[in-house]
Protein backbone atom coordinates (compact mmCIF):
# COMPACT_ATOMS: atom_id res chain seq x y z
CA UNK A 1 0.00 0.00 0.00
CA UNK A 2 1.36 3.39 -0.97
CA UNK A 3 1.21 6.12 1.74
CA UNK A 4 0.83 9.71 0.73
CA UNK A 5 1.18 12.66 3.01
CA UNK A 6 -0.89 15.77 2.58
CA UNK A 7 -4.07 14.23 1.19
CA UNK A 8 -5.10 13.68 -2.39
CA UNK A 9 -2.93 15.04 -5.13
CA UNK A 10 -4.08 18.43 -6.34
CA UNK A 11 -2.53 20.77 -8.84
CA UNK A 12 0.19 22.86 -7.27
CA UNK A 13 -1.10 26.33 -6.55
CA UNK A 14 1.33 29.18 -6.38
CA UNK A 15 0.96 31.05 -3.10
CA UNK A 16 0.37 34.77 -3.42
CA UNK A 17 3.56 36.77 -3.11
CA UNK A 18 3.96 38.48 0.26
CA UNK A 19 2.65 42.02 0.57
CA UNK A 20 0.60 41.67 -2.63
CA UNK A 21 -2.13 44.04 -1.40
CA UNK A 22 0.25 46.69 -0.10
CA UNK A 23 0.39 49.85 -2.21
CA UNK A 24 2.67 52.30 -0.38
CA UNK A 25 5.58 52.40 2.03
CA UNK A 26 6.25 55.17 4.53
CA UNK A 27 10.02 55.39 4.94
CA UNK A 28 11.00 55.24 8.59
CA UNK A 29 14.76 55.03 8.09
CA UNK A 30 17.31 54.81 5.29
CA UNK A 31 20.74 53.35 6.04
CA UNK A 32 23.95 52.67 4.15
CA UNK A 33 24.69 48.97 3.73
CA UNK A 34 28.13 47.57 3.09
CA UNK A 35 29.67 46.75 0.72
CA UNK A 36 27.33 48.78 -1.51
CA UNK A 37 23.85 50.20 -1.51
CA UNK A 38 21.24 51.32 0.95
CA UNK A 39 18.37 49.73 2.83
CA UNK A 40 15.08 51.29 3.79
CA UNK A 41 12.95 50.44 6.78
CA UNK A 42 9.29 51.27 6.34
CA UNK A 43 5.65 50.81 7.21
CA UNK A 44 3.37 49.52 4.45
CA UNK A 45 -0.11 50.67 3.66
CA UNK A 46 -2.81 49.60 3.94
CA UNK A 47 -1.68 46.55 6.01
CA UNK A 48 0.72 48.31 8.41
CA UNK A 49 3.53 45.77 8.04
CA UNK A 50 7.05 46.69 9.13
CA UNK A 51 9.35 45.95 6.21
CA UNK A 52 12.82 46.47 4.84
CA UNK A 53 14.15 46.50 1.30
CA UNK A 54 17.32 47.20 -0.64
CA UNK A 55 17.36 50.56 -2.40
CA UNK A 56 19.18 51.26 -5.66
CA UNK A 57 18.67 55.04 -5.81
CA UNK A 58 18.82 56.41 -2.26
CA UNK A 59 18.75 60.00 -3.57
CA UNK A 60 15.07 59.50 -4.47
CA UNK A 61 14.03 58.89 -0.85
CA UNK A 62 14.05 60.57 2.53
CA UNK A 63 12.80 59.64 5.98
CA UNK A 64 9.11 60.40 6.45
CA UNK A 65 8.27 60.31 2.75
CA UNK A 66 5.78 57.86 1.28
CA UNK A 67 6.59 55.93 -1.88
CA UNK A 68 4.72 53.47 -4.07
CA UNK A 69 5.55 49.85 -3.30
CA UNK A 70 6.16 49.12 -6.97
CA UNK A 71 8.93 51.71 -7.28
CA UNK A 72 11.74 50.45 -9.52
CA UNK A 73 14.27 51.80 -7.01
CA UNK A 74 13.45 49.27 -4.27
CA UNK A 75 14.02 45.55 -4.09
CA UNK A 76 11.88 42.81 -2.62
CA UNK A 77 10.23 43.53 0.73
CA UNK A 78 10.88 41.40 3.78
CA UNK A 79 8.99 41.65 7.05
CA UNK A 80 10.75 43.12 10.05
CA UNK A 81 10.06 42.79 13.76
CA UNK A 82 9.56 45.90 15.86
CA UNK A 83 12.49 45.02 18.09
CA UNK A 84 14.77 45.04 15.02
CA UNK A 85 13.98 48.66 14.10
CA UNK A 86 16.71 51.25 14.39
CA UNK A 87 16.29 54.00 16.96
CA UNK A 88 15.51 56.45 14.16
CA UNK A 89 12.85 54.18 12.62
CA UNK A 90 11.32 53.56 16.04
CA UNK A 91 11.03 57.30 16.66
CA UNK A 92 9.16 57.75 13.35
CA UNK A 93 6.81 54.77 13.76
CA UNK A 94 3.98 56.24 15.84
CA UNK A 95 3.58 59.23 13.50
CA UNK A 96 3.61 56.88 10.50
CA UNK A 97 0.88 54.70 12.00
CA UNK A 98 -1.22 57.75 12.89
CA UNK A 99 -0.86 59.14 9.38
CA UNK A 100 -1.88 55.79 7.85
CA UNK A 101 -4.95 55.60 10.11
CA UNK A 102 -5.99 59.11 9.08
CA UNK A 103 -5.35 58.64 5.37
CA UNK A 104 -6.98 55.20 5.15
CA UNK A 105 -9.85 56.20 7.41
CA UNK A 106 -12.36 53.96 5.61
CA UNK A 107 -10.48 50.93 6.99
CA UNK A 108 -9.98 52.16 10.53
CA UNK A 109 -13.35 53.83 11.11
CA UNK A 110 -14.82 50.32 10.93
CA UNK A 111 -13.55 49.68 14.43
CA UNK A 112 -15.44 52.60 15.94
CA UNK A 113 -18.57 51.81 13.93
CA UNK A 114 -18.75 48.08 14.55
CA UNK A 115 -17.06 47.48 17.92
CA UNK A 116 -19.26 45.43 20.19
CA UNK A 117 -19.22 43.60 23.51
CA UNK A 118 -16.58 40.89 23.82
CA UNK A 119 -17.97 39.55 27.10
CA UNK A 120 -20.75 40.67 29.42
CA UNK A 121 -18.31 42.97 31.20
CA UNK A 122 -15.82 43.93 28.48
CA UNK A 123 -16.47 45.98 25.35
CA UNK A 124 -14.15 46.16 22.32
CA UNK A 125 -13.68 49.89 22.93
CA UNK A 126 -11.82 48.92 26.11
CA UNK A 127 -9.00 47.55 23.93
CA UNK A 128 -8.03 51.19 23.38
CA UNK A 129 -5.64 52.73 25.93
CA UNK A 130 -7.42 54.65 28.68
CA UNK A 131 -10.96 53.56 27.75
CA UNK A 132 -12.77 51.96 30.66
CA UNK A 133 -16.18 50.39 30.95
CA UNK A 134 -18.16 53.59 31.57
CA UNK A 135 -16.45 55.42 28.68
CA UNK A 136 -17.09 52.43 26.39
CA UNK A 137 -20.79 52.45 27.29
CA UNK A 138 -20.91 56.21 26.67
CA UNK A 139 -19.24 55.76 23.26
CA UNK A 140 -21.76 53.09 22.23
CA UNK A 141 -24.60 55.45 23.14
CA UNK A 142 -23.06 58.30 21.15
CA UNK A 143 -22.31 56.16 18.10
CA UNK A 144 -25.89 56.08 16.83
CA UNK A 145 -25.88 54.93 13.21
CA UNK A 146 -22.13 55.37 12.89
CA UNK A 147 -19.42 57.91 12.29
CA UNK A 148 -18.02 59.00 8.94
CA UNK A 149 -15.00 60.97 10.18
CA UNK A 150 -12.59 60.72 13.06
CA UNK A 151 -13.31 64.35 13.97
CA UNK A 152 -16.94 63.42 14.66
CA UNK A 153 -15.82 60.68 17.06
CA UNK A 154 -13.38 63.04 18.76
CA UNK A 155 -16.02 65.71 19.23
CA UNK A 156 -18.78 63.38 20.43
CA UNK A 157 -16.63 61.27 22.75
CA UNK A 158 -13.93 63.80 23.73
CA UNK A 159 -11.11 61.46 22.72
CA UNK A 160 -8.35 61.47 20.13
CA UNK A 161 -9.62 58.50 18.10
CA UNK A 162 -6.68 58.30 15.67
CA UNK A 163 -4.12 58.44 18.47
CA UNK A 164 -5.91 55.75 20.51
CA UNK A 165 -6.12 53.38 17.55
CA UNK A 166 -2.47 54.05 16.61
CA UNK A 167 -1.42 53.34 20.21
CA UNK A 168 -3.29 50.03 20.13
CA UNK A 169 -1.67 49.02 16.83
CA UNK A 170 1.76 49.92 18.20
CA UNK A 171 1.09 47.85 21.32
CA UNK A 172 0.20 44.88 19.10
CA UNK A 173 3.42 45.34 17.11
CA UNK A 174 5.42 45.40 20.37
CA UNK A 175 3.72 42.33 21.83
CA UNK A 176 2.64 39.58 19.43
CA UNK A 177 0.67 37.95 22.27
CA UNK A 178 -1.88 40.81 22.38
CA UNK A 179 -5.32 39.38 21.69
CA UNK A 180 -7.53 40.10 20.01
CA UNK A 181 -5.29 41.69 17.41
CA UNK A 182 -7.02 44.59 15.71
CA UNK A 183 -4.26 44.62 13.10
CA UNK A 184 -5.28 41.12 12.00
CA UNK A 185 -9.04 41.45 12.47
CA UNK A 186 -9.54 44.94 11.10
CA UNK A 187 -6.60 45.94 8.95
CA UNK A 188 -5.21 42.74 7.44
CA UNK A 189 -8.32 40.55 7.28
CA UNK A 190 -9.07 41.22 3.62
CA UNK A 191 -5.47 41.44 2.38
Amino acid sequence: RNMQFGGPTEPDEEPDPPFLSETHIRILDLQDRRPIGHELTGLTRPGLFLVRARVTQADDFENGSTIEKESASIGALSELRLKDLSENANSELFDAISEAVSEDSHIHLQFYNSAGPMTRKFHSFQLLPGIGNSKAIQMVGLRGSGWHEFSAIDEACTIDSVRLLAERYLKEMEDEAQTPRLLDILVRADL
